[in-house]
């Protein structure tokens, strides 16, 4: 690994601190148990310690020849397991390919080129398996060679976003439905017109699923009872955040950048702060450290309480 250690001061309301600058903005990414794995939309798989806003280069991925010429490809998602980690990246034809990487070998096509698949997401599935999110709404399950083992359409229109908490897929399309799939069975067990327009984010977890949208909302649906919690914003929902403890969520919206924390149990705003401008991801590492991206290529974990 190689290891990068270009640290700015960052500005950002809520205290001078230290930011890594990636100098490309992160294009996924996805948390391990020690450190959260970037993916940039210059071709870069990166290790980013919250603690200490330090990275590592964990792979640089190869150029493509497109139409247009040769350039280094996007990472779309990102996924680790067992520290192997599971990636969707650009391919030269303009479908997506997956591969599955363990550090210190090379990475391995998982889903190539040839099957031709509009692929949005993808996470490793159990017990030795994947499940992909395509475009066009349809969830497809694949075996450890790539095989097509089940597909389903779940959605007509296009994905938006798409997030997997557990044996629970959720994805928000855009027409403004977020549906929830059992990843067992295939089955839909929940549908809701959380939004008018395009889902723009969502983060699921085990009793609440986030969601942002183009209709500028935000909401929060309890899966336990049903019920949705409108969360206010005054333009398109850019990110959302559900904490690890599933008390607290975080959006960040409009052109200034602004960013609100919201008490779901209390039904309380905790903070409303502007100033994050072109922060475009939100993750709670843990209830005091919300780990920011901006598309300036600048990731930190902001002390929020503070």
């Amino acid at each position: 690994m190689v290891r990068i250690a270009l640290l700015v001061l960052g500005t950002a309301l809520g205290g001078l601190g230290l930011a890594a600058q990636l100098h490309a903005a992160v294009s996924a990414w996805t948390a391990g148990p020690d450190a959260v794995y970037l993916g940039t939309e210059d071709g870069r798989v990166l290790r980013y310690l919250p603690e200490t806003d330090a990275l590592e280069e964990v792979w640089r991925l190869a150029p493509v020849e497109r139409v247009t010429g040769t350039g280094q490809p996007k990472l779309y998602a990102l996924d680790v397991r067992d520290g192997v980690l599971l990636w969707v990246r650009e391919g030269s034809s303009g479908f997506r390919v997956v591969e599955r990487f363990r550090p210190g070998e090379r990475p391995r096509v998982v889903v190539s080129e040839a099957l031709e698949l509009p692929v949005v997401a993808a996470w490793f599935d159990d017990p030795d398996g994947y499940v992909l999110v395509l475009l066009d709404g349809e969830v497809v399950w694949v075996g450890p060679t790539g095989e097509v083992r089940r597909r389903v359409q779940v959605t007509r229109s296009a994905v938006g976003a798409a997030d997997k908490h557990g044996r629970r897929l959720a994805i928000g399309d855009e027409g403004g439905l977020v549906t929830l799939v059992d990843l067992d069975s295939g089955r839909v067990v929940l549908q809701s017109a959380q939004h008018r327009d395009k889902v723009l984010s969502l983060d699921l977890g085990g009793r609440w699923v986030l969601s942002g949208g183009r209709d500028r909302k935000g909401a929060a649906l309890d899966l336990s009872g049903g019920a949705s919690l409108a969360l206010r914003a005054r333009f398109f929902v850019y990110a959302v955040a559900l904490d690890p403890e599933e008390r607290l969520a975080a959006y960040t919206y409009d052109e200034t950048g602004t960013l609100r924390v919201v008490d779901l149990v209390a039904r309380r705003e905790l903070l409303l702060r502007g100033g994050f401008n072109g922060v475009d991801r939100l993750m709670f590492w843990n209830e005091d450290c919300l780990i920011l991206a901006s598309e300036q290529g600048r990731v930190w974990c902001w002390r929020w309480r503070e």
